[in-house]
């Protein structure tokens, strides 16, 4: 691996990461909504990954003598949450523009410009755990997250004789304000930015990358829970989130 492009790298887990190929030796672009904070970044784009160009921009970044992109790292993502009937429809779509259409997209077109170049090259999408699993009051959220991970898994069936991998990261909360910045309808927002340290996420996710670590499902929490759905189906959901939402609405939605 030489060159990265992150997308959506400008603030949280997205910048740490950034940081921290860098420190592993990569040569690093950013694309996104905001500016890379790091001086160390080759090259910083201002994008709206809804609206993207992918390959126009993959070429571009590669064009007046930058080594080829052989790493492209989608963190760039979206949310909406509360009491799913309550979520504006027009604001669920956004959440599924950002967090499965442009994600699918650039996977797609990074995918043809390798095949066309007869260069291996590695996608990689930063999910969530709620991908893998229901949680209450993240339907849209989950959803797009769900719909990513297994178009990715298809790519992957589809572009391997080629040398080209498709890979996806499921953390869990992280200490970011992502949660708080995020609508909400219908429920009290969580304010909170409790969860796990971004550089250590980011480090997780780099060592995915170069084969380093095989666990897809990022944090002790997570992985926990992820093996008790397959161990112990419906237990997690018993012991936690059904009790959840009976706290959260002890009398009953009232409409």
């Amino acid at each position: 691996m030489k060159h990265a492009l992150v997308i959506g790298g400008a603030g949280g887990l997205g910048a740490a990461l950034v940081a921290r190929l860098l420190d592993d030796g990569l040569e690093v672009s950013v694309a996104g909504r905001g500016p890379a904070a790091d001086p160390r970044v080759r090259r910083s784009v201002p994008l709206d990954a809804t609206r993207a160009d992918w390959p126009a921009l993959l070429a571009d970044l590669q064009a007046g003598g930058a080594p080829p992109i052989d790493v492209v790292v989608f963190v760039a993502g979206a949310a909406v949450f509360g009491r799913t009937p309550a979520v504006p429809v027009a604001e669920a779509r956004q959440v599924l523009e950002l967090n499965f259409w442009a994600c699918s997209s650039a996977a797609l077109a990074a995918g043809e410009a390798w095949s066309a170049a007869g260069r291996p090259g590695t996608f990689l999408a930063v999910l969530s755990i709620v991908a893998r699993r229901a949680v209450p009051f993240e339907a849209w959220y989950s959803a797009s997250k769900a719909a990513t991970a297994r178009f990715l898994e298809c790519l992957q069936l589809e572009y391997e004789p080629r040398g080209i991998r498709f890979l996806a990261a499921y953390p869990g909360m992280l200490k970011t304000p992502f949660r708080r910045r995020a609508a909400w309808h219908g429920l009290a927002p969580d304010l909170s930015e409790a969860g796990a340290d971004v550089r250590e996420t980011a480090a997780a996710v780099s060592a995915l990358l170069r084969g380093r670590r095989k666990a897809a499902v990022i944090g002790w929490r997570e992985r926990t829970i992820d093996l008790a759905d397959r161990v112990l189906p419906g237990l997690y959901d018993r012991a936690v989130l059904r009790r959840r939402v009976r706290r959260t609405f002890p009398g009953g939605w009232k409409t």
